[in-house]
């Protein structure tokens, strides 16, 4: 019965997939033009980016309910039936005829950028007369944004457009959608093979992570934050089994795929003793092989860079410190020392669950780097999702999966515009509002 009320997932995506291709039977004419590439991103349509968006919206908080559902007894679904309704649910939300993201067409650029023997950690990448460089370009204003992820992750892009270059454009973007896909399947037994406890309890985080409505979507939209996180289990997977040094070790150079993999390396020396050699080694490799992507963010990312807070706790401090300042800057301040504050009482709480012994320790302090983030968006969810998994149901694990989904309001500035000041506050404090669940005493157990 478990199985069945999990299928409300994908059919909520495919649900959604019928109203936006009705709507989009009668596009107003000012769209033509994002309708007329590979991949449709919505980008600043207004009210009718913010329809499509509702659309999508509400699939997810209707694949929520019924993802709520499979974690209410002591016997999770079987990990076959959560890998076969990830994948129902996954196949569902590609059919989705526009995404919120550009991000996939930077992926491919990167790696066709490395084709053309390109430097994709410049600030300033050619165009030249490649169609997928064109298509990028387009997307992203004329000008690709620095490359932020490691040289395994550009290696992987590489590899994947140069095998489907031959079948042209929309085949090697959807090359870099299908990656990620597949990466979120994979997260499934390997987040059964990689936590502690008895079958249920890693049952239960595989479907955690698995059947996320949140961190589906994005997985159909191509980020690659799934499959990082695939590394990053595999990792405590094969430490799990015995392998602490290979396991730690490749948890470690996960971080040349994307940078929290250093987090979890270090998390993982510090418990586990026979990790530490694997750590240290993997950590020194990782921060080797990421020598062009640090040069490229100190100098084409960091003196390019503005803040500017959105959908976040420092974007609801920066919104009310602007309401009686107009100095942007003294604004900027406040809202960082305020999450510098709010991530430090969170890293303290979380330290002192650990030393009793608490797993939920753990999810504390990835709180505490949540809220550090200035414009934390719904792909960067999946990892709070996973660390869900060591403790499920404690309050900062229900916190963290609220967070998941309240992340979507990220996407409103950029599918429909830049919002007012009133509605860059609301939305503020929608997206922290979970976090408000940290802030009362709890009845000891």
């Amino acid at each position: 019965m478990r199985s069945l009320r999990t299928l409300v997932i994908p059919g909520a995506f495919l649900a959604a997939v019928v109203a936006a291709r009705a709507l989009l039977a009668r596009p107003p004419a000012a769209i033509a033009v994002d309708l007329a590439q590979p991949l449709v991103v919505v980008t600043q349509w207004h009210g009718y980016g913010a329809a499509l968006l509702a659309l999508l919206v509400a699939a997810i908080l209707a694949g929520a309910v019924a993802y709520a559902s499979a974690f209410r007894t002591e016997t999770p679904m079987l990990a076959a039936q959560v890998a076969g309704v990830a994948a129902v649910a996954l196949a569902a939300a590609w059919c989705l005829p526009v995404l919120f993201s550009s991000d996939v067409y930077a992926y491919a650029a990167y790696g066709q950028l490395v084709r053309l023997g390109a430097n994709p950690y410049a600030h300033a990448a050619p165009a030249g007369g490649n169609a997928l460089l064109s298509a990028a370009a387009w997307q992203w204003g004329n000008a690709l944004p620095v490359c932020v992820y490691g040289p395994a992750f550009v290696a992987l892009a590489w590899a994947t457009v140069a095998l489907l270059a031959p079948l042209g454009t929309l085949a090697q973007l959807d090359g870099m959608r299908a990656l990620a896909c597949a990466a979120l399947l994979l997260c499934v037994p390997l987040a059964y093979a990689a936590f502690p406890g008895n079958a249920a309890a890693r049952l239960r985080a595989a479907a955690l992570v698995g059947l996320n409505p949140a961190a589906i979507w994005c997985a159909a939209e191509g980020h690659n934050d799934a499959i990082a996180l695939a590394a990053v289990l595999g990792g405590f997977a094969l430490v799990r089994r015995g392998h602490a040094t290979a396991g730690a070790a490749i948890t470690a150079v996960s971080a040349l795929l994307k940078p929290p993999g250093i987090a979890a390396a270090i998390a993982l020396g510090v418990v586990n003793r026979r990790a530490r050699a694997g750590a240290i080694a993997g950590i020194a490799t990782a921060a080797a092989g990421s020598v062009p992507l640090l040069a490229g963010v100190a100098t084409g990312l960091a003196p390019h860079g503005r803040y500017g807070a959105q959908a976040s706790l420092q974007a609801v401090v920066q919104s009310l410190a602007l309401l009686f300042s107009r100095d942007e800057r003294l604004a900027s301040l406040a809202a960082v020392a305020v999450a510098a504050l709010a991530c430090t009482l969170l890293a303290r709480a979380g330290l002192a669950r650990l030393r009793r012994g608490d797993d939920e320790g753990w999810i504390r302090l990835g709180l505490a780097a949540w809220v550090l983030v200035p414009n934390p968006y719904p792909w960067y969810g999946i990892w709070l999702v996973a660390l869900a998994g060591l403790a499920p149901r404690s309050r900062a694990a229900t916190v963290a999966i609220l967070l998941s989904f309240t992340s979507l309001l990220r996407y409103a500035p950029d599918a429909i515009g830049t919002p007012p000041a009133a509605a860059a506050l609301a939305i503020g404090l929608a997206a922290a509002l979970p976090l408000l669940g940290l802030c009362y005493n709890e009845r000891p157990v």
